[in-house]
């Protein structure tokens, strides 16, 4: 017995799209590697003197910046049409997941171990635009709704 076929916009329709456009796809660890599924080699590596790299999330509006937060408390923000990473800022605690808005394309969400999860202006990092408290634990992943 076959199983039916699933029509490819239903599975878009329920699984979402991908969080970037084209073919790049980002691997986390000593570095952040930026590949395509057509090479054996990355097409891109940044370093920023991190620990491991333990999350990386590209923006959905803006398919040229990516997120990465790092085990040594740092989140970093990356263009891939620069060739360094562009910012780096310190948290006080380390941050489990990055999330963009997909509204707002410059503002992310980050998850942290304190208990809390902060909203950044990504052109604004002194400050969080937002802190939304009451978890009762750590934060572990942290994801927007596709309307925001």
């Amino acid at each position: 017995m076959t199983q039916p076929m699933i029509p490819s916009s239903r599975l878009l329709s329920m699984f979402g799209r991908m969080p970037f456009a084209g073919e790049l796809f980002a691997t986390a660890g000593a570095q952040v590697d930026i590949w395509t599924h057509n090479r054996s080699h990355p097409v891109n590596s940044f370093e920023w003197g991190v620990d491991t790299v333990i999350s990386v999330r590209f923006n959905p509006r803006e398919p040229n910046l990516l997120a990465s937060s790092a085990n040594d408390r740092s989140i970093t923000l990356y263009d891939l049409r620069m060739a360094s990473p562009m910012r780096k800022m310190i948290m006080m605690t380390k941050t489990n997941s990055i999330c963009w808005n997909p509204m707002e394309p410059m503002n992310f969400t980050a998850a942290n171990e304190d208990c809390n999860c902060y909203s950044y202006d990504a052109r604004k990092l002194d400050e969080a635009k937002c802190i939304h408290k009451d978890h009762v634990s750590a934060v572990m992943d942290i994801d927007y709704s596709p309307t925001g």
